[in-house]
């Protein structure tokens, strides 16, 4: 049992590995578009990144709940426990917000007629940027939590 137990956990960190690094590297990519053009590339680029993030996030919480129930008292911890409920906080903003102001976003540049960045793209963008943040800081902890279990 140890060692499916360990092998999960390697599961379970290979998929925060992929899960967590693309949900941090997709803002970065977005902001990198300078006008219509490269706007698309981003949107793109994201676009296979978020399959990445979905399947590490996935995978992340279906072995995170099979470590529990291999080692039940892992349900009975703080840091475990705070750690579901921080992942399910997460989820709203970067399974339905995000994707949801960037399809808008892009809907915006299919209607653009110029090279620069319509006003009401950048709008939206600097909508994103607060649930961006929050995601960062909710992500930071739950790493935390995971690292340093510390209650």
């Amino acid at each position: 049992m140890e060692i499916l137990f360990k092998t999960l956990l390697l599961i379970h960190i290979l998929a925060a590995i992929c899960g967590l690094g693309a949900t941090f590297a997709s803002p970065f990519i977005m902001k990198s578009a300078r006008n219509v053009r490269s706007a698309f590339i981003a949107h793109m680029v994201n676009a296979q990144i978020e399959k990445l993030a979905k399947i590490g996030s996935i995978s992340l919480l279906v072995s995170g709940f099979v470590m529990g129930f291999i080692h039940p008292h892992l349900f009975t911890t703080g840091w475990y426990i705070t750690s579901i409920v921080l992942y399910i906080l997460t989820q709203p903003i970067v399974a339905y917000l995000l994707p949801r102001y960037e399809k808008a976003m892009l809907e915006i540049l299919q209607q653009s007629n110029g090279e620069d960045l319509p006003s009401e793209y950048i709008q939206i963008a600097n909508k994103t940027k607060p649930l961006t943040l929050t995601t960062y800081i909710l992500l930071v902890l739950l790493v935390f939590l995971m690292v340093f279990k510390p209650f």
